[in-house]
């Protein structure tokens, strides 16, 4: 028989799962506020070291809508925001992280075609244009999601969270 879990059971199940890599998500240019809420969410969900936000991306404070969407968890991950992308990458990758892309470029792999390193930033791009392109030509590799329908691509926090949780599970 299945029987849903209490709240405070969800917690103490949550606290036996390990992460097992460091997984670090840079934002570039995400203006859609919802999507930074839902960021923040899924940087907690996966313990992740730290989100970079860049260029025009939306940051904290929220508002008490967005603190909804994000159930409050800017105030609990850290994040930091660097103007250029650029800088954000050449630190990381200083610091021993591989820069993985979401984003459809020439060379990109299925997500789950490949081996994901100990240390990964997963780097999203704009709502509407995706990375710029000095962005995308400085990440070490680029994966995307296979898509079945008519539809180019998904949004982007959603792309997001599926890659980062593939990546943390391999």
């Amino acid at each position: 028989m299945i029987r849903k879990l209490s709240p405070k059971e969800v917690k103490r199940r949550n606290k036996d799962f390990e992460q097992t890599r460091d997984i670090v998500l840079i934002a570039e240019n995400m203006t859609y506020a919802r999507n930074v809420g839902s960021l923040f969410r899924i940087a907690d969900a996966l313990r992740a070291t730290k989100v970079y936000l860049t260029g025009e991306s939306h940051r904290p404070p929220f508002g008490k809508d967005l603190s909804k969407v994000s159930r409050g968890k800017e105030k609990v991950v850290t994040w930091e925001y660097m103007q250029l992308t650029l800088d954000t990458i050449a630190k990381l990758k200083d610091e021993g992280y591989t820069i993985i892309a979401i984003e459809q470029c020439e060379g990109s792999e299925v997500y789950t075609d490949i081996e994901y390193p100990e240390k990964i930033a997963l780097l999203v791009g704009s709502e509407m244009f995706g990375l710029a392109k000095k962005s995308a030509e400085s990440a070490d590799r680029a994966v995307i999601i296979p898509m079945y329908g008519k539809g180019g691509s998904i949004n982007v926090h959603v792309a997001l969270a599926i890659v980062a949780f593939y990546a943390s599970a391999k």
